[in-house]
């Protein structure tokens, strides 16, 4: 799985397609494997894989009712459908994950904190700025709830860009979002918020 690992984070889809492909035989790996094996395949835009995966990995949550990797595998799904274009689809299964998370893991602040962040890039999709912004700031509070650098991080860089979306300076968030994600010491993170404030002073 480290190599497979190692693959996804150099960006190599072919190979850590192939890598987490040879680990579903494995009855110990094969949940991790399909994970991830569906994660790679939305990174490649194979949509429609990476969606059957996630299904499949819904319904083994369900049937062993265990809620928090229900409600992954419905949020997972959602980042599919809202990478495909597709924000409907996104914010049902949003909605299905919130109201799962509400009555079954309401202490869960961290996994408050993503559903509401994809709850603001499906209403970015949409043009809807209004709930977007509110969506990310309920990110941000429900990150700082559970302590979480990458979901504060995540939270700050939505709220930049739905900042720059309305006109207004997004630097002050994104400088928040790269010192939280140097916090949680994710490099990548950190890179990624710093081109995006390149391009926004450039």
């Amino acid at each position: 799985m480290k190599e497979a690992f190692e693959a996804f984070e150099r960006e190599d889809w072919d190979g850590a397609e192939r890598l987490y492909r040879t680990q579903l035989a494995d009855p110990e790996q094969k949940e991790n494997a399909m994970h991830m094996l569906a994660f790679t395949l939305a990174m490649k835009k194979e949509y429609d894989g990476a969606r059957a995966l996630y299904e499949e990995l819904l319904g083994r949550a369900e049937q062993h009712e265990n809620d928090e990797a229900a409600s992954i595998a419905m949020h997972q799904l959602a980042m599919v459908c809202r990478m495909e274009g597709n924000a409907p689809i996104a914010r049902k299964w949003l909605e299905r994950e919130r109201n799962l998370r509400r009555d079954r893991l309401p202490d869960d602040h961290a996994g408050h904190s993503a559903n509401a962040y994809e709850f603001g890039e499906a209403a970015l999709l949409e043009g809807n700025l209004e709930e977007a912004i509110g969506a990310f700031r309920l990110a941000l509070r429900e990150g700082k709830k559970a302590g979480d650098d990458i979901c504060i991080a995540c939270a700050w860089r939505g709220i930049g860009q739905t900042s720059s979306w309305y006109g207004h300076d997004p630097g002050p968030a994104y400088e928040q979002s790269i010192a939280a994600f140097k916090k949680a010491g994710d490099a990548k993170g950190e890179e990624e918020v710093r081109r995006l404030l390149e391009q926004q002073s450039g």
